[in-house]
């Protein structure tokens, strides 16, 4: 049985971008990562990521040193082509709270929410998209999905 990639990306519902990251990463996946993330970033289109970290495993913290610096290299054209990343994440307390305080001391300076399912996940994506302009997609995403239309009213 072939490894499953540390990484997965589906953009079949762009500009909706989701990721599935399962298990550790080794040095070269962790590098293939950044290079296919930076592809969709040059694309120069507006878009949502949905982060699967359902089943995701340990970053050293060598890795989490590089996708800092990766980011801060990569800011400009994030910052003008994110529209947004939800985290999905309902592993241990543990886990959440990593997360949270890792977001908590190194901010992104796109928005992002931290569920712990995938539901939510879409839904603050199709908002997004909306807030954006892009209302073709986000109903797109919407009926793929079977979401109900959440009133953004109070």
């Amino acid at each position: 049985m072939p490894a499953m990639p540390f990484c997965t990306f589906d953009d079949s519902l762009w500009p909706l971008l989701r990721l599935r990251v399962v298990g550790e990463a080794s040095k070269p996946q962790f590098e293939e990562y950044l290079k296919v993330s930076g592809s969709y970033f040059h694309r120069g289109e507006p878009h949502v990521v949905i982060s699967d970290l359902l089943h995701v495993g340990m970053i050293s913290a060598e890795l989490r040193r590089r996708q800092a610096e990766w980011t801060a290299l990569h800011e400009g054209i994030i910052r003008r082509t994110l529209l947004g990343n939800a985290f999905v994440l309902n592993k241990a307390p543990f886990f959440r709270l990593g997360l949270n305080i890792l977001l908590h001391l190194n901010p992104p300076s796109w928005p992002y929410v931290v569920v712990s399912d995938m539901e939510p996940a879409l839904a603050w994506a199709v908002v997004r998209l909306e807030d954006a302009g892009l209302r073709e997609p986000a109903e797109r995403i919407r009926r793929h999905f079977g979401l109900r239309l959440v009133s953004r009213s109070g």
